[in-house]
């Protein structure tokens, strides 16, 4: 066993800064909340080490399941593995084979065991950092989406309305818990343009009433033990369409459905650890949002004297 040295950086959390580089005797855990002077065996699952960060709500007005806007920059000697903590979180798509920490003499490697995830794993393992996307605005007045738009990373970026998602895609069909959803396969609407660094990006996606998820995009992806049935629906035989949007998301083994979205409306596919001019634009894209839902609430009515 060996100490592990926790440090709470609080500016971490938004800043997304880079972490020099650590003895590989010594693991850096940094994040809000950590304790300090953990003692970490070998196997010590990845949730037991991050899952006490504290997970107020980054900037923003909407807090609803704030722990989904944060996920785990995991840095070694092969690079850097992105783990979003809503898919290692219990209470929410933690169900599956738990990434854990290994020691073996003087270093660390983050392993994560679920069927074809290999390429997920972090040899040299110097560093855990837990950082957060800034959290949407609570908009006055929301309601059904007519269209996704996707941006960021991907090679078809574009406002996808129920006409073109029909168009654009083979559709393919699934049922789950009953229901029998017609959609487009998550990973295949996605289509990540930079497909060597899917291990080192996110997936920030949103509904119309401002809740907001953050996928590791390698948790999508098939090759790395991603689940093919993630899926964008815009139809079942339920009658949730309409109502829902023009499309939702359906992670079938989210175990409390907590990441599913309905009336979804953004995805943007961004570096987990984006430069600060990156970091910056996406600050104002979402005050951009928040003006808008500002402008559109209903002005008070004055009266006469």
């Amino acid at each position: 066993m060996k100490t592990l040295r926790a440090t709470t950086l609080a500016s971490a959390i938004l800043a997304g800064l880079s972490v020099p580089g650590y003895a590989s005797a010594l693991l850096d855990v940094i994040g809000s909340g950590i304790n300090s002077d953990t003692t970490v065996a070998s196997g010590t699952t990845l949730w037991s080490l991050v899952g006490g960060v504290i997970t107020s709500t980054p900037a923003g007005d909407n807090g609803k399941n704030a722990i989904l806007h944060y996920y785990v920059v995991a840095t070694g000697s092969n690079g850097i593995s992105v783990f979003s903590l809503g898919e290692i979180d219990p209470s929410f798509g933690g169900t599956g084979p738990a990434p854990y920490v290994a020691s073996s003499g003087n270093s660390y490697s983050l392993i994560d065991p679920a069927a074809s995830a290999s390429g997920r794993d972090v040899s040299n393992l110097t560093s855990l950092r837990v950082l957060a996307v800034p959290a949407l605005p609570q908009p006055a007045v929301s309601g059904p989406s007519t269209s996704v738009n996707l941006s960021g990373l991907v090679n078809n970026p574009g406002s996808y309305t129920l006409s073109k998602l029909k168009t654009s895609f083979t559709p393919v069909t699934e049922t789950v818990s009953g229901d029998k959803y017609t959609g487009v396969p998550l990973w295949t609407f996605i289509n990540p343009s930079s497909l060597s660094n899917v291990t080192s990006q996110i997936v920030i996606t949103s509904g119309t009433d401002g809740y907001e998820v953050v996928l590791s995009l390698a948790e999508l992806d098939p090759n790395l033990g991603g689940n093919p049935n993630d899926l964008l629906p815009y139809a079942d035989n339920g009658g949730n369409f309409p109502g829902d949007g023009v499309a939702r998301t359906i992670l079938p083994l989210d175990n409390k459905h907590g990441r599913w979205e309905s009336n979804l409306s953004n995805a943007t596919v961004t570096n987990a650890v984006p430069e600060p001019s990156t970091w910056a634009m996406l600050l104002l894209g979402f005050a951009g949002i928040a003006f808008l839902a500002y402008r559109r609430m209903p002005k008070p009515t004055l009266m006469a004297a």
